[in-house]
């Protein structure tokens, strides 16, 4: 289990929102992102909020510790990553054998689309969902 400190700022029902917690060994950020990139200062100006599922009914306000099975970045990293790469590079090669340059180009986007709605439309497992573990830890720990 992958696990992150983080604080509750609200809660919805059995769901609630957190913004992650620095770990004490990364002052860089103080818990607002990685704040070496120029991107994450702008895209993240402030603390992005994460929803989570919160069996425990921490409160707002609360430090908790947030859990991600193992193999969660890694289906993740497939789905987001080598799917549209594969689908990209398969209907390309589909589109160059048909029609030439333009069908290999059309092919592609055609992959990146499909990839793409096969993404909005898969309904996200249970089992990849974070959840808070338990309350009122302040390290950060990877076990």
């Amino acid at each position: 289990m992958i696990e992150s400190p983080a604080r509750i700022t609200r809660v919805e029902g059995a769901s609630a929102w957190v913004v992650s917690v620095a770990p004490a060994s990364c002052g860089a950020c103080g818990g607002k992102g990685c704040g070496n990139s120029l991107f994450a200062r702008v895209l993240h100006a402030e603390e992005p909020e994460f929803r989570v599922d919160n069996p425990i009914g921490a409160q707002p306000g609360e430090a908790v510790v947030v859990g991600l099975p193992d193999g969660a970045l890694f289906a993740a990293a497939l789905a987001g990553y080598i799917l549209p790469l594969v689908l990209l590079l398969a209907c390309a090669a589909l589109g160059q054998h048909w029609a030439g340059e333009l069908g290999a180009v059309a092919g592609g986007l055609c992959g990146l689309g499909l990839a793409a709605l096969y993404l909005k439309r898969r309904d996200s497992p249970a089992a990849i969902e974070p959840v808070v573990l338990r309350r009122g830890e302040t390290s950060c720990a990877s076990r």
